[in-house]
């Protein structure tokens, strides 16, 4: 991917989204989760990719490595950067997003999940707080569930969960750490900032 710096910041294209990360501070250790969206018909081919380059995280609601999210009609694999960070590539049937060319970074369309943590203990107030401010919806391929929420849709879901909940395909407990996503909702542009306080 293409990547550029400046100061404490790295910046990572990954399609038509940027990631940003900022150095943080030496008594911090943040870790977040989020996932790229691949084009359905490059999902295997994307996977044989990846696994030559990192070790992927074995899933053992799968007994393998690919998520089957029949409800979601995706298919995802998950690994660690160096950071520690949860990453995924997620192929979502529903987009009509296929390509020819040969599987690179070059075919990641975007990011499309960024894990969002909220405090145990205001977990629901913060959700409905969140989706009234910014207009959002429940994602209509999952349910709320009681430490889970998906919202938005497949081209971009915010992944709510309360901290300490264990991340799925690890067993990493989540943690606030800051957080700040910008994002274009109904043609309106929307800034969310979390911070670790």
């Amino acid at each position: 991917m293409s990547v550029s710096s400046s100061g404490s910041e790295i910046t990572i294209t990954a399609g038509e989204t940027k990631l940003i990360f900022e150095k943080a501070a030496e008594n911090e250790n943040p870790f977040y989760h989020f996932a790229f969206n691949i084009p359905f018909n490059k999902f295997e081919e994307a996977y044989e990719w990846t696994k030559e380059k990192v070790k992927l995280l074995w899933l053992k609601d799968y007994d393998g490595f690919i998520a089957d999210f029949v409800n979601w009609h995706a298919k995802s694999f998950y690994f660690k950067d160096p950071a520690g960070n949860i990453l995924e590539m997620i192929s979502r049937f529903d987009l009509n997003n296929p390509v020819e060319k040969t599987f690179s970074t070059a075919q990641i369309k975007n990011i499309s999940e960024i894990g969002i943590v909220f405090p145990y203990d205001t977990f629901d107030e913060d959700v409905k707080k969140m989706i009234k401010e910014y207009s959002l919806d429940y994602f209509d391929k999952q349910p709320p569930l009681e430490h889970f929420r998906a919202i938005g849709n497949d081209e971009g879901l915010f992944i709510a969960v309360p901290e300490n909940r264990v991340w799925f395909a690890t067993e990493d407990n989540a943690k606030i750490c800051r957080t700040e996503v910008t994002f274009i909702d109904k043609n309106k542009l929307h800034k969310l900032i979390l911070t670790c306080d």
